[in-house]
């Protein structure tokens, strides 16, 4: 008898640590895909931010200024260690990359030189489980997806900043 709860008590546990969450979306890509099915960038920019949020920014303890996360740029203004950083969140849909725009981060990086900030992307990638949907960069409402962060990268004034993270641009406050 003993052995038997000892048994029914690993499946237990067992299930309880496969948290794993499921889609809601057959294998495969759907026939008919509408468009309120689709995640549209101002979700995948509040998936990013919350991802950013709880895996990132609070656990290494920064403190976030009041009014943000938001949607406007910079979407998250933290400080850690006397530092103050602007972030610009930019989401993808493996394969693709989305940057700032040149234009959008002159601005950015003038306004932060002003005010003594360091300008920041963070470039959150997102692919769905699913191969077919991963491989095809479809993104659906209830879907699952990985996500990658490499890590941020600083903003500069140059012309046309290299916007490509590697070991030597990438930045981990």
């Amino acid at each position: 008898m003993q052995n038997n709860e000892k048994v029914e008590n690993k499946n237990e546990e067992v299930n309880s640590q496969q948290n794993i969450p499921e889609s809601i979306w057959a294998p495969g890509i759907p026939d008919n895909i509408k468009e309120e099915d689709k995640i549209d960038l101002d979700m995948l920019v509040a998936m990013a931010t919350d991802y950013l949020m709880k895996n990132f920014i609070l656990p290494r303890g920064f403190k976030v200024d009041d009014g943000f996360p938001r949607k406007e740029i910079p979407n998250i203004v933290m400080k850690m260690d006397g530092k103050t950083y602007a972030v610009v969140i930019c989401p993808s849909i493996y394969p693709h990359y989305r940057v700032v725009s040149n234009e959008l981060r002159l601005q950015l990086v003038k306004i932060c030189k002003e005010r003594d900030i360091i300008p920041l992307m963070a470039p959150v990638g997102y692919m769905s489980i699913d191969d077919e949907r991963g491989k095809a960069a479809i993104a659906l409402k209830g879907d699952v997806f990985k996500t990658t962060f490499p890590g941020f990268l600083i903003l500069t004034d140059e012309e046309n900043q290299d916007m490509t993270l590697n070991k030597d641009t990438v930045f981990r406050p």
